[in-house]
C-alpha cells in the first residue's frame, strides 16, 4: 500500500512538472509572435502608407528642431506625404511639428524619420553637413541629453534639439 502512495505522488509530481513545462513554453511562444516590439528591429512604421486620417489610428505628436552650425532647419511641410499616402511619420507644416500615425502600436525613431525624408543621419552625417574634427552630433528630449541618438523612440509630446555643433 506504501508502494501505491509513492507512485501516486511521483505520477502528480511528473503532471505538475508536465504542466508546469507547457504553460513557459506557451509564453515564450507569446512573447515570439509579438515579434520585435520595443527593440531595435521595430521597422514596421517604414511600410506604414495611410490613404487618410482616421480615428482607428494611433495618432500622436512630437516636435522635431534641428540646428546645424547654430542654423536652424526647416523640416519641410508635407514631408512624408505623397499624393498616394501619409507615411507612419510625416509633417503637415513646417513647424516641426510630426505627426506619428500608424494602423497600431509600433516604434517610431529618429533614424525611421530621416529615413522617410530621405535625408542622412549619422554619426559622421546630418543632413547635408559632415561632422568635422572637434564636432558632434547631440540630442536633447525634453532638455535630457540623449547618447543613441538614432535609436530614440518617439513618445507624445516630446520637444527634440538635434545639434551639429
Amino acid at each position: 500500500m506504501a508502494n501505491l502512495g509513492w507512485i501516486l505522488v511521483v505520477t502528480m509530481v511528473g503532471l505538475a512538472l508536465i504542466i508546469a513545462g507547457a504553460q513557459l513554453s506557451s509564453q515564450e511562444d507569446e512573447v515570439d509572435d509579438v515579434g520585435d516590439i520595443g527593440s531595435d528591429e521595430d521597422n514596421r512604421i517604414l511600410d506604414v502608407c495611410l490613404q487618410s486620417h482616421s480615428e482607428d489610428l494611433t495618432h500622436y505628436h512630437t516636435n522635431l528642431v534641428i540646428s546645424i552650425r547654430g542654423e536652424d532647419r526647416i523640416i519641410p511641410s508635407g514631408t512624408g506625404v505623397t499624393s498616394a499616402c501619409m507615411r507612419g511619420i510625416h509633417t503637415h507644416g513646417d513647424d516641426g511639428t510630426l505627426h506619428i500615425e500608424t494602423p497600431g502600436d509600433m516604434e517610431a525613431r529618429l533614424e525611421h524619420f530621416f529615413e522617410i525624408w530621405d535625408e542622412p543621419l549619422s554619426g559622421t552625417q546630418l543632413m547635408d553637413a559632415t561632422v568635422s574634427s572637434g564636432e558632434s552630433i547631440t540630442l536633447t528630449v525634453d532638455g535630457v541629453a540623449v547618447e543613441d541618438y538614432e535609436n530614440h523612440i518617439f513618445v507624445n509630446g516630446q520637444e527634440i534639439i538635434i545639434k551639429l555643433e
